[in-house]
């Protein structure tokens, strides 16, 4: 089952679908790329959250 998380950064709202499947997490950023990571033990928002941020980080620095 697919599942959501948000992060507001500046005042723009960045929304990332992601599942798991076994251990694999996979995460749909915004712009449609796919990031996958093992759990092994990790939460399985935080993780999610680690590929969110590290999206709208560089595409925060890329309107700078």
């Amino acid at each position: 089952m697919d599942e959501e998380i948000t992060l507001e950064h500046e005042g723009v709202q960045y929304t990332a679908i992601y599942n798991v499947f076994g251990d694999t997490l996979t995460v749909y950023l915004p712009n449609g790329e796919a990031r996958s990571t093992e759990l092994r033990g990790l939460g399985v928002e935080s993780a999610a959250m680690v590929h969110l941020k590290s999206y709208v980080l560089k595409v925060a620095g890329k309107k700078n």
